[in-house]
C-alpha cells in the first residue's frame, strides 16, 4: 500500500457565492464537478469556488492554505493564493500550480 503525501484538507473559511460570478456569463469557471460512479451510472455533483473559502492541507507534513480570490487579470475568474511557511504566493490561476510554483 502506497503511503499519500497529502493529508486531506480541512475548511478554515466557508466563502461566499457572489451572483454575478457563480450564475452569470462566467459561472463555468466558478463551479467544478465532482463525480461518483455507482454500478448502474456516473453521477457528477456541482461544487462552488466559494469566492473567500479557504482550506487547509498538508503536503509533505508542512500545512498550506489555498484561499480562493478574484483574479488579478480578470475579476470574473477564480485566482488561488497559498500561505505557508510565514511566506503568500501571488495570485495564481490554477490551485495545483500555485502549490508547485509558489513559494510556498
Amino acid at each position: 500500500m502506497l503511503k499519500s503525501h497529502i493529508i486531506p484538507g480541512k475548511l478554515v473559511a466557508t466563502g461566499s457565492i457572489v451572483p454575478e460570478l457563480h450564475y452569470d456569463l462566467y459561472l463555468r469557471n466558478w463551479w467544478i464537478f465532482s463525480k461518483e460512479k455507482t454500478q448502474e451510472k456516473q453521477t457528477y455533483y456541482p461544487i462552488p469556488l466559494r469566492l473567500g473559502l479557504e482550506i487547509i492541507i498538508q503536503l509533505n507534513n508542512n500545512p498550506f492554505i489555498i484561499h480562493i480570490v478574484r483574479n488579478v487579470h480578470s475579476s470574473l475568474q477564480p485566482g488561488y493564493i497559498c500561505k505557508g511557511k510565514r511566506q503568500s504566493s501571488g495570485i495564481n490561476t490554477s490551485a495545483s500550480t500555485v502549490l508547485t510554483d509558489s513559494v510556498c
